[in-house]
């Protein structure tokens, strides 16, 4: 069920703005403590993702420490041919991350041990990792589209391994929410969580 908020939310980039709600975020639980799961191998990164060219130029900033870390060349980071433009993206162009075929995931997922190169590097590198890391990856397992929080594909068709008993989507993504749309969207959406939840145990 789609729920209009009280008012809109820019991000902290401008864009996206977010009006609504998908109560399904609240709804559909997840395995949430993913650095201690051992089952998945990172399912999440599996096909690369969407990044605005803002974030890559933020990225490139760091291109020869990055490669050093990475022990990949910078022109294999990024599917150019991919480039679009969309309205609710920062900046309004984009480009994918590069679909790496011999690991068979994101180019920045790390085969020889876990989790996101990009996020990795910043933490040992004493920067916020939302300054490198994409926008859609952070936020994950919320979404959006088209101002509405969602769920995204892959646990739309039921693709990542982590689904199941644990904590709810939102639970997951609700300070990464915080930190793109601030405070105020966070108090409105625990009110909706509230109140979802309580119809249901009433029904």
């Amino acid at each position: 069920m789609i729920v209009k908020l009280n008012k809109s939310y820019k991000s902290i980039y401008g864009t996206p703005v977010i009006h609504s709600v998908d109560t399904d975020i609240f709804d559909i639980t997840y395995f949430m403590k993913c650095m201690e799961c051992n089952f998945c191998k990172d399912q999440c990164c599996d096909w690369g993702a969407d990044i605005d060219m803002l974030n890559v130029a933020r990225i490139m900033k760091y291109k020869e420490s990055l490669e050093t870390f990475t022990g990949i060349r910078s022109e294999k980071w990024f599917d150019y041919t991919a480039k679009a433009w969309d309205h609710e993206y920062p900046g309004g162009d984009y480009i994918r991350t590069t679909l790496d075929e011999e690991k068979n995931s994101c180019v920045f997922l790390n085969k020889k041990s876990r989790g996101c190169m990009l996020h990795s590097f910043a933490l040992r590198s004493g920067i916020d990792y939302h300054e490198i890391k994409p926008f859609f990856c952070s936020l994950f397992p919320v979404t959006y589209y088209e101002g509405v929080l969602v769920t995204p594909e892959e646990i739309d068709e039921g693709l990542t391994a982590c689904l199941g008993e644990g904590f709810s989507l939102y639970r997951g993504a609700r300070e990464e929410i915080r930190y793109y749309f601030g405070d105020e969207i966070i108090r409105e959406l625990d009110e909706i969580e509230f109140s979802h939840l309580q119809k249901k145990k009433s029904a």
